[in-house]
Formats: C-alpha cells, sequence, structure tokens
C-alpha cells in the first residue's frame, strides 16, 4: 500500500443501509465514488457489486488495484444482534463468573430500573468452565495447570459443538504460559475451532475487562475469518489480486491475518473510518480543533478532535460489556436517517435507538416499510430532492412518507404533517447538540473554539441548525460527504496498539525499566509490519505510559515522544506532564502525591502514501440556482420557497448566502437564514454563522 503513479486504491465503508465505495488515483488525487444499497444478506456480494460497478464506471482494470482498505460493522452486529459464534470459556477454576458479576457498581443506565436486569454474558455459564491453576501478581507459577481438568473442558466443548473459545487466566500478562499450554491442547484436540487468548488480546490487568474483551473477539472470530474468506474470494472474481487491508477501531487498517489474532479490534470499524479522514481535513481547513457529526442510515456519530489528533478511548462498552483496546472516541445516538420516530405513552416525540435499515427501509424508500423515520420527515420538510436522493440509487415516495408521517406522528399529535415533521428535526437537532456537548462538557472543552466537520449522507442537512444551537460559528462540509468515511478508510496508515501492564510506584521504577518494557512491546510491532511488508523508513513507534495518583481508580495516557531508544525524558519530566495533563482534564493535580505506573504503552504505525484530496478549485463567480423548493425551514412556521444549487457547479470563493440547499450525488447541505457560505481551494464547503447568531 506504498503507493504507485499506476496504482488506484479503493475504500470501502459497509454500514447499515448503504455500503460506500470510494477510488484514488495517483498521481493527480482524482476520486470517484459509488454509493450501493444493502439489498444482499450477503454484505460481501454488496462490496463486490459495487467495486465491480466503479471500475465499468472508471474504465480501470481490476489488476491497476493496489490496495482495498475495508471498514465493516460486521462485528458489532454480530455482538449486538447475538449472531456471532458458539462460544466457550476457559478460565481459572472459581473465577467462571466473572463475566456475570462485572463491575462492583450497577451500569448506570440501570441505576433507577431496579427490575431490568444486565444483558446476557456471549458466553452462557455452562460454557464457562473452569480449570485449576494459578499464576501470582509477580508472573510466578503457584499452582502448576491442572491437565486432567483441561482434558475435561476439551471433552465439553467438543460434545457442546463450540466453534470458539476464549482463555482468559488470572495474572496471564505477565505470565501466558499457562494460556499457551491450553491453546496446545485445544488445537490438537479440536482443530477446526478459533482459539483466542487474553494474553495475545490484552496485556493488562483488571480481570473483568481482559475477560470481556478476549471473549468478544472469540464471540466475532468465526464470523469475521468467514466473512473476509467471502469477501476476498468475491474480489478475485472480479480479476484483482490486490490486498485487502481491514480498518480497525483504533483508526488504522491491518491485515486480514493480523487482525484475526485479535478480531475485537473491529467492534467499531465503520464510524472510525470517518474521524480518521477528518484529521487529516485539518491541514486542509487550517483549523485543529474539530467536532465530527457523522449521519449515516442508521445512526449519528460523533467526535472530538483536538490538536489535529483523534480523542482516543479504552473505556467504550458494548451491551455494558467493556471493550479494554484503544480506540477512537466515538459516542452513538439513534439518529440517523433510517431511525423510527415515534411518540411515546406520554406524547414525546422520541427518535431511535432502532432503524428500519435498509430493507424495509424508510416508507418513502417504497421497499414495504411502514414505520415513519428521519428521511420520511426531511423529505416532507423539502430537504431532499426525491429523484437525485443517494445519486438516483432509489426514488423516494412523498405519499408514503406522508402516510407514515401522518398515521403515526402528526395524528397523536394532533398537528398536520408539515408541523409533525419540523418538531422531529428539532428533536433530532437537540440530540444531536446534547451528545456533542457533553463530550465537550468531561473535556472542559469550549465548544466556540471548534469548527463543526458534518458528512455521511444526513449530516449537512442538519450541521448548520446544531451549529447554532451549540455556538458554534463555523461548519465544513467536505467533498462527497455521503462518503467520507470510505475516503478516510482508503487514505488510513497501519496502525496498532501493544500494553504491558506494570503496577508499581513511579518512584520504584527506572527509566531503563521503562525502556525496556516499551522494547518488548516494539518487537511485537516489528513483528506485525514485517508482516505487512512495511519498510523500516515508514515505521513509527509512540510509546506511552498510564499514571494515576496512587488510590486512584482511572489511570491517564501520558505519551513520551516518538521512538524507543535513550530516553531524553526524565521521569521528573514524566511526572510533570502527568500533573499538567490531570489538571486539565480534572481542573486540579496535586504535586506532592505519589504517583503509580499502570500500563506501559506503544502505538505502531505504518505510513502509506497520501494521495491529493482533490486538484485545487478554480476560482469563479456564485452560479445560479439550478431551482427552487417549498422548505419548512427548522423554527419556521411555514414553508417558504428556498434556492436550489448544485455542489459541483460551484467554483472556489463566494458561495450561496442563506436560505439555501446545495445538492450533490450523496447528501446535501441545508444552509439557514443570515448565514454565508464559501468553497476553499480543495473544495470543502464552508458554512460561516454569525456571532450575533450564537445562542446567548
Amino acid at each position: 500500500m506504498s503507493g504507485s503513479d499506476s496504482g488506484y486504491r479503493i475504500g470501502v465503508d459497509v454500514g447499515g443501509t448503504f455500503t460506500d465505495i470510494v477510488l484514488f488515483g495517483h498521481p493527480a488525487g482524482d476520486v470517484s465514488v459509488a454509493k450501493v444499497l444493502n439489498l444482499h444478506p450477503d454484505r460481501a456480494e454488496t462490496v463486490a457489486e459495487g467495486i465491480a460497478r466503479l471500475l465499468e464506471r472508471t474504465g480501470i482494470r481490476p489488476d491497476r488495484l493496489e490496495a482495498i482498505g475495508h471498514g465493516t460493522t460486521i462485528a458489532t452486529n454480530a455482538v449486538i444482534e447475538r449472531k456471532g459464534a458458539k462460544t466457550a470459556l476457559i478460565t481459572n477454576d472459581g473465577f467462571r463468573d466473572v463475566l456475570e458479576i462485572g463491575r462492583f457498581a450497577r451500569p448506570e443506565r440501570l441505576i433507577y430500573r431496579i427490575h431490568e436486569d444486565k444483558p446476557a454474558p456471549l458466553v452462557p455459564r455452562h460454557l464457562r468452565l473452569g480449570v485449576a491453576c494459578r499464576i501470582d501478581r509477580n508472573g510466578e507459577i503457584v499452582t502448576e495447570l491442572d491437565e486432567s481438568g483441561l482434558e475435561r473442558a476439551i471433552a465439553e466443548i467438543s460434545r457442546e459443538a463450540v466453534e470458539s473459545v476464549a482463555v482468559c487466566f488470572l495474572f496471564s500478562f505477565l505470565n501466558p504460559v499457562h494460556e499457551e499450554r491450553a491453546r496446545s491442547r485445544l488445537g490438537n484436540a479440536l482443530p477446526e475451532i478459533e482459539i483466542i487468548l487474553s494474553s495475545d488480546i490484552l496485556r493488562e490487568f483488571r480481570e473483568f475487562p481482559r475477560s470481556a474483551t478476549t471473549v468478544f473477539a472469540a464471540y466475532v472470530a468465526p464470523v469475521l475469518r468467514s466473512y473476509i474468506a467471502s469477501l476476498v474470494e468475491r474480489i478475485s472474481r472480479l480479476g484483482t489480486r490486490c490486498p485487502v487491508h481491514v480498518f480497525q477501531s483504533n483508526g488504522g487498517v491491518a491485515r486480514p491475518e493480523v487482525v484475526m489474532r485479535n478480531p475485537a479490534l473491529t467492534l467499531l470499524s465503520g464510524p472510525a473510518g470517518a474521524v480518521a479522514g477528518a484529521v487529516r481535513l485539518c491541514d486542509q481547513i487550517g483549523r485543529r480543533d474539530l467536532v465530527t457529526m457523522d449521519m449515516g442510515g442508521t445512526s449519528l456519530d460523533v467526535s472530538l478532535i483536538c490538536d489535529a489528533a483523534a480523542e482516543v478511548t479504552t473505556t467504550r462498552e458494548i451491551d455494558m460489556f467493556p471493550v479494554a483496546l484503544p480506540m477512537l472516541d466515538i459516542r452513538t445516538i439513534g439518529a440517523g436517517g433510517g431511525s423510527v420516530v415515534r411518540v411515546d405513552e406520554v406524547g414525546r416525540l422520541k427518535i431511535g435507538p432502532d432503524s428500519v435499515g435498509a430493507v424495509p427501509g424508510p416508507a418513502c424508500y417504497a421497499l414495504g416499510g411502514d414505520r415513519a423515520t428521519l428521511t420520511d420527515t426531511n423529505l416532507l420538510m423539502g430537504l431532499l430532492d426525491p429523484e437525485t436522493f443517494a445519486d438516483g440509487a432509489i426514488r423516494l415516495d412523498r405519499g408514503r412518507a406522508e402516510e407514515a408521517v401522518s398515521g403515526r406522528i402528526a395524528a397523536p399529535l394532533s398537528v398536520d404533517v408539515e408541523t409533525a415533521a419540523a418538531g422531529v428535526y428539532g428533536v433530532a437537532t437537540n440530540q444531536i447538540a446534547e451528545a456533542i456537548g457533553a463530550m465537550a462538557i468531561e473535556r472542559g472543552l469550549d465548544l466556540r473554539d471548534f469548527a463543526l466537520v458534518a458528512f455521511g449522507g444526513g449530516g449537512p442537512l442538519h450541521a448548520a441548525a446544531v451549529a447554532r444551537q451549540l455556538g458554534i460559528l463555523r461548519v465544513v462540509v467536505p467533498r462527497h460527504p455521503g462518503l467520507f468515511s470510505a475516503r478516510g478508510i482508503a487514505a488510513a496508515d497501519f496502525s496498532h496498539d501493544y500494553v504491558q501492564s506494570i503496577v508499581r510506584p513511579l518512584a520504584d521504577i527506572s527509566m531503563a525499566e521503562i525502556l525496556s518494557a516499551i522494547a518488548g512491546l516494539a518487537e511485537r510491532a516489528a513483528a506485525d509490519l514485517d508482516a505487512e511488508r512495511i519498510g523500516e523508513e515508514r515505521r513509527a513507534l509512540r510509546p506511552a505510559l498510564d499514571l494515576r495518583y496512587v488510590g486512584q481508580a482511572t489511570e491517564i495516557a501520558v505519551p513520551l515522544g516518538d521512538g524507543i531508544g535513550p530516553s531524553t525524558v526524565t521521569l521528573a519530566e514524566i511526572a510533570e506532564r502527568f500533573h499538567r495533563r490531570h489538571a486539565r482534564l480534572y481542573s486540579y493535580m496535586v504535586p506532592d502525591e505519589p504517583i503509580e505506573l499502570v500500563n506501559a504503552r506503544l502505538r505502531a504505525v505504518g505510513r502509506v502514501d497520501k494521495p491529493l484530496p482533490h486538484r485545487p478549485m478554480e476560482a469563479g463567480p456564485t452560479p445560479e440556482a439550478v431551482g427552487e423548493r417549498n422548505v419548512r425551514l427548522p423554527g419556521a412556521d411555514r414553508a417558504r420557497p428556498v434556492p436550489v444549487y448544485r455542489r459541483d457547479r460551484l467554483a472556489r470563493g463566494a458561495g450561496p448566502a442563506g436560505p439555501a440547499i446545495v445538492e450533490e450525488s450523496s447528501s446535501s447541505t441545508l444552509v439557514l437564514p443570515e448565514m454565508e457560505t464559501s468553497v476553499d481551494r480543495y473544495g470543502n464547503f464552508v458554512v460561516t454563522l454569525s456571532p450575533e447568531g450564537r445562542p446567548p
């Protein structure tokens, strides 16, 4: 994936409703796009169909493809829908209920729902098997692995026709010998099953997150392996032999054989592609602090980019079970185009979290759906053109949308259809603004210092209203916003994260010991980058330490700088960095309090050539509108004529003033009254709000 003058690179984002495909060409950075409705139950078939369509349209031979980057929600959906593999867990005797017990604290959403149970673990109790063995907190063997007990567990796994096994022993992150022995015996006895070790997945303390993450990986491993095999086979039929790189939740790609060692890395890979693309956008637009807003067909994702770097977290959960792997910090709410709109039992408008997906889809798709969705209400407000929606992939039926919204929304609220649609738009705006505001408040950030980047098929339709509510003065809509995630995936670097728990007072450890631990992680990184054929000149290693004040339950990652050689950073300087980061996050620091080292971390990056974003735009006057539509603008009491412009006709420089709708093949942008617009040299569409329009 190093790039060449004759090669082309494809990015694929498989969403809940559409599959987006972007093709980059060298050396001029030309971009071609395709958007395919997910009508095939087998998503691999949809991907192959979309790539074939794109190659035919552009006249590019399949053998000229250099690489395909692929992001998908298949692993996440397998967990949420409970459609993963039949999985067993082998752990220490007496510890099989760690998954069931979880944390002492009750999950936040269940604090006041005392009659509601937590979701069941992915592994039922009868398949959580205990084997006698014990390693202590220093990594020393206290009790050897009970071979006869392991044989009984293997026999039970065979009888139950288990497809995948997670192995998680106490303190295996310090000494994996018992897990490796269990894998050897399992592999010999049952060579057809997947075997996932916690020491391969997460060399970190805290038993519940490590167990849950390992089980996630085992649960999705057969599903992911089958999908990747099907995808590679279908793509090869097109006549291409280029590698398929799987996009991960940390914002980078990896070869399938590397990903399959830790399938949990793909659990949130789809939404991360757009955030990776937004980071690249920082240099183009001259802003280092961004809010991203990605509205797709099934959900809406928001994230923060600070100082041109995406926020990363290791505390994500799926179904209340932790996934303790570094992931881009993306918050998801049920406000996608296909999110179901309803009136609840007390007369409140509710949007999501359930979605109608591509089939049967929103009522206006005329594919059998009869439930009102955000797409239906946007159509009734006049925000969408029924003929050009999704590049003409489907013609929208206004009559069916009216029928769904009238019966399910307008009638229960005793209002007309147009007012009901406008009310839904307002509720969606509030939900999105609340999600973004919560992320900023948690980090002590002032959103007035940020620009809002909107993408996805529906993001640009809602961005101006959200920005106005949050007091953000600039909205940026990149080119091809409906396929922005696929663009980010196509240009993503290889990226891998490694961790090793240490858990010692910082005062009791030397810098040499820290560097030795990081060097051990670097050996693992080198093996993965070697497998991906990344040259030494393209590699970057970014070590960090997780630190906390003694007695704290959570830690803060403190970067050490690039490289792992003899460091000029002293322990005193590391401590000072920790104090400052603690003060920024929590508004206080305690310089005299002892600090504890928890984990050594390493991110390994294999850089790939980045194609030019686009040919620089030529300057020119604002073109005439191509027409106008009656639109019920947010906050207005009736519809009014609003001019409609084609984005591909806009030149560099000043654009149309609001109110206006700017349409393109993958999305439409709503510009509200008293807002100004412009197009920069890269083709990004910029909407500027006046300071007077900020909320008090």
